[in-house]
């Protein structure tokens, strides 16, 4: 028989938001951005995941009008990356739909691969969410942009 009915089960279970609650993501503004692989693996030490997720990176401002790209790591098990959305175009790119776009065409170009050549391994390489600042000012972005040129080097210094 089934427990008697807790009120307060979707209070305590709910999955917190990521976002900044009153922050307008279609408004003009710079981002640093990090997503995780769905597992703590180095999965993207593989040469061509490491070519599909920088191919797809050069791509997006070709699919979403008014984003600028900046500076880019590839970790073993994430990815850094700086974006620029202008919210002055007709259809302004959102953070979400950026970051949506580009883990979904990565995984399809990944599962492609993996399928094509017969490779046992698992299609899904992105955690469901990612993490985001926004850049404050140009101090900011100089720390943001050295703390992602470096970011490699951590990994030699281990």
């Amino acid at each position: 028989m089934p427990g008697k009915y807790d009120p307060m089960f979707p209070e305590r279970y709910r999955r917190q938001a990521q976002r900044m609650p009153n922050h307008n993501y279609a408004w003009s503004g710079i981002y640093f951005v990090t997503i995780r692989a769905k597992r703590r693996e180095p999965i993207f030490e593989d040469p061509t995941l490491r070519e599909i997720l920088q191919t797809t990176w050069e791509a997006l401002p070709l699919r979403f009008m008014g984003a600028t790209l900046d500076e880019f790591v590839i970790m073993p098990d994430h990815v850094h990356f700086i974006l620029w959305l202008e919210g002055n175009v007709e259809k302004p790119a959102q953070l979400g739909d950026v970051v949506g776009t580009y883990k979904s065409l990565t995984t399809v170009a990944w599962l492609r691969h993996i399928k094509s050549n017969g490779i046992e391994c698992p299609g899904i390489i992105w955690q469901r969410n990612y993490f985001d600042r926004c850049i404050r000012d140009q101090n900011h972005l100089e720390q943001t942009r050295f703390y992602i040129r470096n970011n490699p080097d951590k990994l030699l210094d281990q």
